[in-house]
């Protein structure tokens, strides 16, 4: 918290010193009129007594309620204010991760899924999207913030890649999933026409990157 005028406080604490000192430090004069001679038994009654006394507790009482007013409407004349720094910054960018998913690159490719499994939490609202590709590009995750999905996208692409790697770059045409049976990513669409057209086909994976943006 700041003060917009701190010299507000210092004022009204100057203030209200000044008339506390003056008021609890307050000697009784006579300026005006004459005494009442013979008052000596009328302080010794009891009821003169608890009259002085109430009105010593009320006086004091107005002083001290005097001095926090000064003080507080000093404070407020002072405005405390808190200043925050605060960034609404908003990202809006598609992110595309684009995978050669040629079974010489699936470790790298584990490698690479793995930093980003690190890297999403940090970049929160942006989408992310997946492209495979080989001989033919396939987009195997659109464009999404759902990142949950995109965990699951991964999770289910290191399986893949680690059968892969355990037949020696040579998958099966199946794997089991969930107790079900289901086709290998290199069987038909990115593996499709592979004797004609060839691998690795980075060209037309960043082609296909492309298309998606536009």
């Amino acid at each position: 918290m700041e003060l917009r005028y701190p010299i507000a406080i210092v004022i009204g604490l100057v203030i209200a010193l000044i008339i506390g000192f003056k008021n609890f430090n307050k000697k009784i004069k006579y300026t005006n009129g004459k005494k009442v001679a013979n008052t000596k038994y009328i302080k010794e009654t009891e009821y003169y007594k608890a009259k002085v006394k109430k009105y010593k507790i009320l006086s004091n009482l107005i002083k001290v309620l005097m001095v926090i007013v000064i003080v507080s409407v000093s404070i407020l004349i002072a405005r405390p204010v808190t200043v925050q720094t605060k960034s609404d910054e908003k990202y809006n960018r598609d992110i595309l991760i684009g995978l050669d998913i040629s079974t010489s690159q699936s470790e790298v490719n584990i490698e690479l899924m793995n930093k980003f499994r690190k890297i999403i939490p940090s970049i929160e609202g942006d989408r992310i999207g997946i492209v495979i590709y080989n001989t033919s590009p396939v987009v195997y995750c659109p464009l999404t913030d759902d990142y949950d999905y995109i965990y699951e996208c991964f999770d289910i692409l290191e399986k893949q890649l680690k059968i892969a790697i355990e037949n020696n770059g040579y998958p099966p045409s199946t794997y089991i999933l969930d107790g079900e049976e289901l086709p290998m990513l290199w069987y038909g669409g990115v593996g499709a026409n592979s004797e004609e057209k060839g691998s690795s086909l980075v060209g037309d994976g960043l082609a296909r990157n492309c298309i998606f943006f536009s």
